[in-house]
């Protein structure tokens, strides 16, 4: 990227920022990835409470059992909006993902199997994880591998619980403690648990950390982002793993689905939301029910409580598959060849719409932001939400980064990074030249000395587009037939969208930064 830092991190005498993501599920691995690929090569730490990266996409495992493993929070993820992110093309090549094809279905309340085309996660593009989920992660952190740029740093099985501005308007990171964990100048929050009031509802805290940190930094910005916070509402779900014997096994892989889900009515009447059926390599399988939100969940959650809660899981699957697998043992609520079962709680993990507004995702006052699928947009309460806001706020911070090289480090090198910054309906974008390759210098318009071959890189949102020169009179056009960019006015250039009717953006160049000269 224009404007990148040395590996040394320093640039004309300008510091990398460092950054401090605080989570290392699929929305913080992705925006390390989309940092490092477009060229941020400042320190970044990702801090997170499990013993891995994944988050909801993580994997379990077990250090006794080579054998066992299970994806027991997200069994896959889809694509159901638009253009896929840039990160999912090279994750894919890599072969970090494939392609999901189990069967699936849906179970209605009357108790009749239906194709699953009602879930919104069996529509689109449905990917899940090569050798598991936590594939998914650990592809996005090898996507940040970028060669000469140093490795973001994760810190596995660290709760973050306190945070406190530094004096000079970075962020200290400690734990129960109080013991100083790291320091970071930017703050990102891939979660909403340190900025939302449920924390103290789940965990006893006397406050907000984030809330309690910013009380004194009196920015508007930050404060509103917190009221948004505050005013989701967050589910709570509980989810059941059991592991089957080889001998009973065969009848749970010869069910007609790997993957049920419920509708309402059932949902109702088994409190289960979704069912995956997950082969072992040595003919055992797992299987992971997904509780329906509960609101009772927290205040059951003892070792009593945990065992009321399995058994009425246990119960529930077994009632739900009795067409299926037959009656039970006995004529009771036991599940014939579970050889282990466990819990899973999830807490206010899942976001309930309409979400986090995406305009509140950067504080640039406080060096704070946010990503996660709690973001408002395409693909909320999914994986897909997760990765798009990631990008988004990748492109965000890079383009903050670079204005802030621009105005530190004067003309000269505002010249070198030939990007020129403006503010489009609210958002910065920045606009690099390339002259490019000629091939055809015979044709004319050579206006502002650009000639056919030239094309502007626009970097706005969590957008990339490479336009090409047209060859109007005039100053210099590009376009790609769908987005148009002009310079008539460098202090307010044209910048459109044919989307069925046409989109106008309001831009005006950023005061005191070089601006385009003799219509370029």
């Amino acid at each position: 990227m224009a404007g990148s830092f040395t590996e040394s991190g320093q640039s004309q005498g300008t510091s990398a920022p460092s950054l401090a993501v605080i989570g290392a599920g699929v929305a913080g691995c992705a925006l390390a990835a989309g940092l490092r690929r477009g060229g941020w090569d400042g320190p970044i730490d990702l801090w997170e409470a499990g013993r891995g990266p994944g988050g909801r996409a993580a994997t379990r495992r077990s250090r006794q059992d080579a054998g066992w493993h299970l994806d027991h929070g997200a069994p896959l993820f889809n694509l159901l909006e638009g253009p896929e992110p840039e990160l999912v093309a090279p994750l894919r090549s890599g072969g970090w993902i494939v392609p999901w094809r189990e069967p699936a279905a849906e179970l209605q309340g009357d108790g009749t199997l239906n194709p699953a085309q009602a879930d919104p996660l069996l529509r689109g593009a449905l990917y899940r994880g090569r050798q598991g989920m936590d594939d998914l992660c650990r592809g996005l952190l090898a996507l940040a591998q970028v060669q000469g740029l140093p490795s973001p740093m994760g810190h596995f099985g660290t709760l973050v619980r306190h945070l406190e501005v530094r004096p000079d308007g970075g962020w200290r990171l400690a734990e129960a403690t109080g013991a100083v964990l790291g320091e970071a100048d930017w703050l990102v929050l891939t979660g909403t648990l340190l900025a939302h009031p449920r924390a103290m509802e789940r965990f006893g805290w006397s406050e907000v950390p984030l809330r309690r940190a910013a009380g004194g930094l009196g920015d508007g910005a930050l404060e509103a982002a917190l009221a948004a916070l505050a005013s989701m509402e967050m589910e709570t779900r509980t989810n059941l793993m059991l592991t089957i014997e080889p001998a009973a096994a065969a009848r749970w892989l010869a069910l007609p689905f790997r993957l049920l889900s419920f509708d309402s009515q059932a949902q109702r009447r088994w409190g289960l939301r979704r069912l995956s059926i997950q082969p072992l390599a040595d003919g055992r399988c797992g299987v992971v029910a997904h509780g329906v939100p509960d609101a009772d969940t927290e205040a059951t959650a003892t070792t009593a409580g945990d065992a009321l809660a399995m058994e009425a899981l246990v119960r529930a699957v077994a009632g739900a598959l009795e067409p299926w697998l037959g009656e039970r043992p006995g004529g009771g609520d036991a599940l014939a060849g579970v050889a282990q079962r466990q819990l899973m709680r999830w807490g206010a993990a899942f976001p309930v719409a309409p979400g986090h507004p995406p305009a509140a995702m950067v504080c640039p006052a406080s060096r704070v932001a946010f990503c996660g699928d709690f973001i408002a947009g395409p693909g909320f309460g999914r994986l897909e939400g997760a990765l798009r806001s990631a990008q988004a706020l990748a492109g965000r911070l890079l383009a903050l980064l670079l204005l802030l090289c621009l105005a530190l480090a004067g003309p000269a090198r505002a010249a070198a990074a030939e990007a020129v910054p403006y503010r489009c309906d609210g958002d910065l974008l920045l606009a690099t030249s390339d002259n490019g390759a000629v091939d055809a210098p015979g044709i004319p318009n050579t206006t502002g000395g650009t000639v056919p071959g030239a094309t502007v890189l626009l970097e706005w949102r969590d957008l990339r587009l490479q336009l090409p020169r047209t060859n109007n009179a005039g100053p210099p056009s590009y376009t790609d037939g769908l987005w148009w960019w002009s310079l008539e006015d460098p202090q307010q250039p044209r910048f459109l969208h044919r989307r069925g009717a046409i989109e106008r953006f309001s831009c005006q160049a950023v005061p005191d930064a070089k601006q385009p000269t003799d219509g370029r």
